[in-house]
């Protein structure tokens, strides 16, 4: 479930805390697929004794530059999170320097750690994330003119913008009142301003507020203290089906669009 949102929020948060600049002193890996094609041993003997130098983002995947010049690049897919405390479901633990300690805990199993000579080999089959400049309003209008796909679909295609999932998707087409179902090259340009200003608009509302938390069951996001995140209260169509919409007060609906549930307004987002 973490999207660009609540990965750039805990890479922040590893930053404020002070884990770059630490060496990796120590490794555990407690399920050992999640470094797949590396066996446990091969991991630590390549991560063990570099320093981490930097930590960054770019679209869901965190990227820790070490010393040795290799980028350990980690994907938080439905549930990983990380965390200085111990905790339960930690699949990996690095002890840092300082006396830090650094887990990674994934109730589902599904995150996955790449240690890669160059990041480009994950990141090159990405467009651009969606917060940077590179992600323009003529970059996503020349995307929708030529792809017929449903817009939620669109959306979802990490090669065409990087960092969007279900939650903020579901968001952004509600803002700017756009069925998911519609073709992508049928909205008008003023459309798909509007849709462009959205994605940026939930996506940065999202950081601001550190994440969305729906729930407090275990597989559900967490910040690097544990705490949920905050923009719950900013949500105004995923998880909500059967409820009013927050503008026109028409019950909200849901349907599966690209094999995703997808919430909308039947009235303000008209197909």
């Amino acid at each position: 479930m973490p999207e660009l949102p609540e990965v750039e929020t805990i890479a922040s948060q590893l930053r404020g805390r002070g884990v770059e600049g630490k060496r990796i002193l120590s490794v555990t890996v407690n399920w050992a697929p999640m470094i797949e094609p590396l066996s446990s041993e091969q991991f630590l003997q390549d991560v063990n004794g570099c320093t981490i130098e930097t930590i960054s983002r770019v679209g869901k995947w965190m990227l820790f530059s070490l010393s040795s010049g290799q980028t350990l690049m980690v994907h938080l897919r439905m549930a990983g999170s990380f965390a200085l405390e111990q905790g339960s479901h930690d699949r990996i633990v690095l002890g840092l320097s300082d006396g830090l300690t650094l887990y990674y805990r994934d109730t589902r199993k599904f995150g996955r750690w790449k240690l890669v000579d160059d990041p480009q080999v994950i990141l090159g089959a990405l467009g651009p994330d969606a917060l940077t400049r590179c992600f323009s309003l003529t970059y996503f209008s020349q995307q929708l003119q030529k792809s017929k796909r449903a817009i939620k679909a669109l959306l979802l295609d990490q090669s065409v913008v990087a960092g969007l999932g279900n939650i903020y998707a579901d968001e952004a087409l509600w803002y700017a009142r756009i069925h998911p179902e519609r073709h992508a090259d049928s909205l008008s340009d003023t459309e798909g301003k509007k849709l462009f200003k959205a994605v940026k608009e939930v996506l940065r509302q999202g950081v601001r507020n550190r994440g969305t938390s729906l729930g407090d069951g275990k597989t559900n996001y967490r910040q690097v203290d544990g705490d949920s995140g905050e923009n719950r209260g900013e949500v105004r169509a995923y998880g909500k089906a059967g409820r009013p919409c927050f503008r026109c007060k028409t019950v909200l609906e849901k349907r599966i669009v690209a094999q995703r549930g997808t919430t909308f307004c039947p009235r303000c987002q008209v197909l």
